[in-house]
């Protein structure tokens, strides 16, 4: 396993910058993974890591060595991608040990390493059948195998999940956390899908436009979100933004009511008529009153959607459409006004200007 280190690196496609002064580090065995939306530069990002698209600026290293012009075979990386690219007329087991016969490697230590690594994977039954003989999630897995045995310095993931469908999408990332666990691997995984993010990763790297929005443990993007991309990006459903001001120690929701400042945001006691963005994560609302110190909010409950083990209630509050998390038994019906509360702790406020979090660093939610 190695470090990876990028270091000023930038990516234009004509006069368009795709990837902007971007600077990141990677540890030893470390499992980053890179999110945002379509578009942010997270798998060019990879491509140029992977050597498989030019820089336009900056250096990537891979361990000690500087490999920013080194072809992809020299970069000691294996990659994973989206589409399983395995070769059909060879059956799976020598789809995994392929590489390994390219570089002359005695065929006894290919069949070792092609069978450990499909004993890891739960495949060692499927090794003689051809890849129309697999399923979508068995394919996947030979893929991860012919990563596995080449034992590369870094793994890249190219949103390998997501031609899955969902119980396979869940049974597939326990996998990949198992073999990283197992191999303590380095590995750099880019999804979309911030719940595999989430479950993943040691680190998320939130990309926005090219940069770096946020890097952080997933409890750290969770809980503490720097930007108010990231509270939207992070969390499912997304976090509630309502517009407000702070003044005379107060919070004044825009058409609604105000609440005392919390205490990791005490130091803006002082501000007066400062705009800002009031944000509620969905699951913070409860019906318990004795739990907070904050006034209800009256919502009014307009679209039930039942989830089986939970139920997300949309609804107006103040005129504006907020998302609850709620249990089952515990909706209001449609149409009907409840009052619900807040904890002070469970609030995030953002400057509405540059949408970064106004919160005390060192104060926890």
């Amino acid at each position: 396993m190695a470090q990876v280190e990028v270091v000023g690196l930038a990516k234009k496609f004509g006069a368009v910058d795709i990837i902007r002064d971007l600077d990141l580090r990677i540890a030893n065995g470390e499992f980053v993974v890179l999110v945002g939306p379509s578009g942010c530069g997270k798998t060019t990002l990879l491509r140029m890591i992977a050597g498989l698209e030019a820089t336009s600026a900056g250096e990537i290293r891979i361990g000690e060595r500087d490999v920013t012009r080194l072809s992809p075979r020299n970069r000691d990386i294996a990659m994973v991608f989206q589409s399983y690219a395995l070769y059909p007329h060879m059956t799976a087991a020598e789809n995994m040990g392929f590489s390994l016969k390219l570089s002359k490697v005695p065929q006894a230590q290919i069949d070792d390493q092609v069978n450990r690594a499909a004993k890891m994977l739960h495949i060692n039954h499927l090794l003689t059948r051809k890849p129309r003989e697999l399923s979508g999630g068995q394919r996947q897995r030979v893929a991860m195998g012919r990563a596995m045995v080449r034992q590369p310095a870094v793994y890249l993931f190219d949103e390998p999940l997501s031609n899955l469908d969902a119980q396979l999408r869940t049974s597939m990332r326990a996998e990949i956390k198992r073999m990283h666990l197992e191999e303590k691997q380095t590995v750099i995984y880019v999804t979309h899908d911030q719940i595999e993010a989430m479950t993943l990763a040691d680190r998320i790297v939130a990309m926005r436009e090219g940069r770096i929005e946020q890097i952080g443990a997933p409890d750290d993007l969770y809980n503490r979100p720097a930007t108010t991309f990231v509270a939207k990006f992070i969390g499912s459903p997304a976090m509630n933004l309502l517009p407000a001001l702070v003044r005379d120690g107060v919070i004044a929701v825009t058409g609604g009511p105000s609440f005392p400042l919390p205490q990791a945001f005490a130091h803006l006691k002082g501000e007066n008529g400062r705009e800002v963005l009031l944000g509620i994560r969905p699951e913070a609302f409860h019906l318990e009153a004795g739990r907070s110190d904050w006034p209800s909010f009256a919502i009014t409950a307009s679209l039930i959607e039942p989830c089986g083990a939970e139920v997300y209630v949309i609804g107006d509050f103040a005129g504006q459409e907020v998302t609850l998390r709620l249990q089952p038994g515990t909706a209001p019906q449609r149409g009907q006004t409840r009052d619900f509360h807040i904890d002070a702790g469970a609030v995030h406020l953002f400057d509405a200007r540059t949408e970064r979090s106004l919160r005390n660093e060192g104060d926890t939610p």
